[in-house]
């Protein structure tokens, strides 16, 4: 017989994927601070977000780096704690 809850699990794993996290990291950024940052310019490494953007801009994030981790956690199950 099939098992939904196994086949629901799948869909859990998937959203929690690199993809989903850096979207929600961009997102934050963006509303937080109001900068728009391409998700393929965040690497997600275990619990830290590492952004590549110009130093003007990531100075900007580091700025306002508090809320937008609060901002995060509201959001997600999956902490970030820690943006570089």
């Amino acid at each position: 017989m099939f098992d939904i809850g196994k086949y629901l699990d799948k869909f859990k794993k998937l959203s929690e994927s690199r993809d989903f996290l850096r979207n929600y990291v961009a997102q934050s950024i963006k509303e937080v601070c109001g900068i728009e940052i391409d998700p393929k310019n965040i690497d997600i490494k275990s619990t830290v977000a590492r952004i590549s953007e110009r130093p003007i801009v990531k100075n900007e994030i580091f700025i306002k780096k508090a809320k937008v981790l609060e901002n995060l956690a509201k959001k997600m199950e999956k902490k970030i704690t820690d943006i570089l």
